[in-house]
């Protein structure tokens, strides 16, 4: 399993974190799974996913997920990381 995580510092405008869980899950469908990290502070959080190796690809995995991160409005320093290389969501 491969792991990919969301560094957020704020969460969208009107969505509470277990709407963000259900959205990355939904997805993910079959390709992988939101399994922790789910803090949320003042200043932020991390959300934990986990990728099914052998039915997603994992840049497509990440794709998915910055669409994702894009479409529901996390703010513009949002960063995706997948196997410790990080990108901006917006980049």
């Amino acid at each position: 399993m491969m792991e990919l995580y969301v560094h957020y510092t704020a969460l969208p405008e009107g969505m509470a974190l277990e709407d963000v869980v259900e959205g990355l899950n939904e997805v993910m469908d079959d390709g992988g799974v939101v399994c922790g990290g789910l803090s949320h502070e003042q200043g932020g959080g991390r959300i934990d996913m986990e990728l099914e190796d052998e039915k997603m690809n994992p840049k497509l995995a990440q794709g998915a997920v910055k669409s994702y991160v894009q479409r529901v409005n996390f703010p513009r320093d949002t960063v995706i990381e997948l196997g410790g290389m990080k990108i901006n969501a917006y980049a």
